[in-house]
């Protein structure tokens, strides 16, 4: 009993201030259209945080125009030239927060029209470069990629495809509806089961709230910890002093009786959220990464749209006569977005479930496929896959599934001369250039940042590579904790009955 007892007390004193950040952050990560309009200013973040030779997926991608070029990303949109200098901003029009104005893709249409699709939806630029939103039935207001093939204007989010003749700037788009794909069985990865279980949005927006609510009794705990373990001694000194302790004798009984009473009803549903948790960051990840289970029936893994969260980007290749349909876990090719069930290319790069930042048409029939697991040329018809960045053979290892690679590509733009790619963390490969102040300037998303706390990045300045085992480490002592204040008290009743 004594060492449940010092366990609980001393891994929740030290470690209380860390669980308080991690409920607080994850209660955000829950609403993030709530918080999008907010920024942080990077003076306040470590130093890492801090753009630098486009880093940070500041470009994912660009257009050449006459002397111009039309760069965007997680900076917004942007009007440069080729040497990526005297920027102007083009983001009237676009709501506030640079986590609204991230974007995904830019289409300048054969019409003229130009659109993009961005986290807050999909806009098209008027005459007087002030963007207007095209409202869609959307699941999700994130749209994260555009194409037009064959007379069509393909949008896609991560859920839905919609289609619209090109007809100047009227656009009227329809939603595609995708037929399950040829491998479609029933199932889905054992990590996007546990993050919708973590997050709650396994029962929608319920769900969420539910989890909210174990966020804001995780960070009770604690502080009625502090005050059962503070208050005592400041009692006693207020009562040395002759002074009046009744207010803070009726905090602290408040506390402990209320501290024990959730704990014993909610800890259970506690343990449970800080195991799942534990599963999403390496490198207990890496153990479930290509673990398979049953859709949980009657939530929304279940969803009757079998792509519902899946989509990522969609590709008209007019060498074959269909499109590649890519997701967030594997690439498909259909004939007909319609009518034909979409069939995984058996033989296919490495994809990031973290995403695809980069898919471009080689005239020599490859594809570029780019993301957090590299860069590569691929061929699907004879099944290549050559490494960009060393022109070697792709060797596959059946037994790796990290989420990231050697080289971590954000975007990439193409030009005549050359091809300027940019990594996460190193920002434009080959060559430095030093980015305007308009562009550092620029706020962090303030859901962003409970990202980066919520999975132990913020910390990476201090830790260096050992941040990565913050997440499973911090799960451990949660649970330790948990168990611990739940040993403690059930064994306190067990011996009060048994005394009666």
């Amino acid at each position: 009993m004594k060492k449940w007892r010092w366990l609980h007390k001393w891994l929740s004193l030290v470690f209380g201030l860390l669980l308080i950040l991690w409920a607080a952050s994850g209660i955000l990560l829950n609403h993030r259209s709530l918080i999008s309009g907010l920024d942080v200013p990077r003076t306040l973040l470590p130093e890492n945080y801090k753009p630098d030779n486009y880093n940070l997926a500041s470009i994912r991608s660009g257009l050449h125009e006459g002397d111009s070029l039309l760069v965007w990303g997680n900076i917004g949109i942007w009007i440069t030239d080729t040497a990526l200098a005297g920027w102007r901003p083009l983001m009237d029009g676009l709501p506030e927060g640079m986590d609204n104005r991230r974007t995904m893709c830019l289409l300048r249409a054969s019409s003229g029209l130009l659109l993009a699709a961005t986290q807050s939806g999909l806009y098209a630029l008027d005459d007087n470069n002030l963007w207007h939103k095209i409202h869609l039935p959307l699941h999700d207001e994130r749209i994260m990629d555009i194409s037009e093939a064959e007379g069509n204007i393909y949008v896609v989010s991560r859920s839905e495809v919609f289609v619209s003749p090109v007809d100047g700037s009227l656009l009227s788009f329809r939603e595609v509806s995708l037929p399950p794909s040829a491998d479609e069985d029933g199932k889905t990865s054992l990590f996007r089961t546990l993050w919708v279980l973590h997050s709650g949005e396994v029962l929608g927006a319920a769900g969420k709230l539910v989890v909210d609510f174990f966020g804001l009794l995780m960070i009770f705990f604690v502080l009625t910890g502090y005050i059962y373990f503070f208050f005592p001694a400041l009692i006693r000194r207020a009562k040395n002093k002759g002074r009046d302790a009744v207010a803070l004798v009726a905090i602290n009984r408040f506390s402990v009786r209320w501290h024990n009473k959730l704990g014993l009803w909610f800890g259970v549903f506690l343990i449970f959220t800080a195991l799942t948790g534990m599963f999403l960051r390496p490198p207990l990840l890496i153990a479930i990464a290509r673990s398979k289970v049953p859709k949980l029936k009657g939530t929304m893994l279940n969803h009757p749209n079998t792509w519902h969260d899946k989509l990522r980007a969609l590709r008209y290749d007019a060498q074959t006569g269909g499109f590649l349909i890519v997701t967030n876990e594997r690439i498909y090719f259909t004939p007909d977005l319609h009518n034909e069930p979409a069939r995984p290319f058996p033989v296919q790069p490495p994809l990031s479930v973290m995403g695809i930042n980069v898919l471009e048409r080689l005239d020599d029939g490859f594809w570029l496929i780019g993301s957090f697991n590299g860069l590569f040329a691929w061929q699907p018809e004879r099944g290549a896959v050559v490494d960009y960045f060393t022109g070697e053979p792709h060797r596959f290892n059946p037994n790796v599934s990290s989420p990231i690679g050697r080289n971590m590509v954000a975007g990439m733009i193409r030009l005549k001369a050359r091809d300027m790619v940019f990594d996460y963390n190193l920002g434009l490969t080959g060559k430095r250039y030093a980015m305007p102040d308009e562009l550092t300037r620029q706020g962090f998303p303030l859901w962003n940042l409970a990202l980066e706390v919520h999975t132990g990045r913020v910390f990476q300045f201090l830790l260096g590579p050992l941040y990565i085992l913050l997440v499973p480490v911090m799960g451990l002592i949660a649970l330790v904790i948990l168990i611990s204040g739940l040993v403690i008290y059930i064994r306190r009743l067990l011996r009060k009955n048994h005394s009666k």
